[in-house]
């Protein structure tokens, strides 16, 4: 499946360059299809993703980790948590940076801190993706498919909050970023050793990130 996912890699890099070319978005029915892409991307989320989180507390259980982890209950729940509030922050500084500018310098976006920021988060989103595509397609190619589908909608719904928020920042510099970083974890899968642990957590972090 080398190939195969070398393959799905390089088109989820196309979709990431090319989302600000997909003119139907910018029709009016686009409400609703962003709902459903996102609402299809969630609905994943939380029909594969969120009942492997059992196994993944067995897997970090039987392991052997540091201290400071042992003593941590549910470390894989608690990396799932910590996902989804590294995104909830992230939005919430965008929010509040967007508003400020707005009252104190009539600008409609928010700072180039946050984009930065916000460009930090999505980039290590798609690290984990491309790193964990392997592991969570398995060896089917219809599971294959079936992910880069999803991810596919999920990246055109990020994609293009993030393009309307930062406009010519994410054009220019954002979505090469990200890119870039979906084949730099599929990277870091093939090039680095592997094990159970490392996938348990990483997919712990990524349901939090993609709830």
């Amino acid at each position: 499946m080398f190939y195969l996912s070398l393959a799905i890699t390089i088109a989820f890099m196309i979709v990431h360059i090319s989302t600000n070319y997909i003119k139907f978005l910018d029709r009016k029915p686009k409400d609703r299809l962003m709902s459903f892409v996102s609402g299809g991307s969630i609905a994943y989320v939380f029909l594969h993703l969120v009942p492997e989180l059992t196994h993944y507390q067995e897997v970090a259980e039987d392991a052997q980790l540091p201290l400071w982890l042992e003593s941590l209950d549910y470390s894989t729940y608690l990396l799932t948590l910590l996902g989804i509030a590294f995104f909830y922050g992230i939005n919430q500084l965008n929010e509040k940076s967007k508003a400020k500018n707005e009252r104190e310098e009539n600008l409609s976006q928010p700072s180039r801190f946050v984009f930065a920021l916000e460009i930090f988060g999505f980039a290590l989103y798609n690290v984990l993706i491309g790193y964990l595509l392997t592991d969570l397609s398995g060896e089917r190619i219809s599971d294959y498919l079936i992910y880069f589908v999803v991810f596919s909608f999920h990246f055109i719904a990020n994609n293009r909050v993030l393009h309307l928020t930062h406009e010519d920042l994410y054009t220019n510099i954002g979505r090469w970023v990200l890119a870039i970083s979906v084949l730099l974890g599929w990277l870091l899968y093939h090039v680095t050793e592997t094990n159970e642990l490392t996938i348990a957590f990483f997919s712990a972090f990524l349901t939090g990130e993609s709830s």
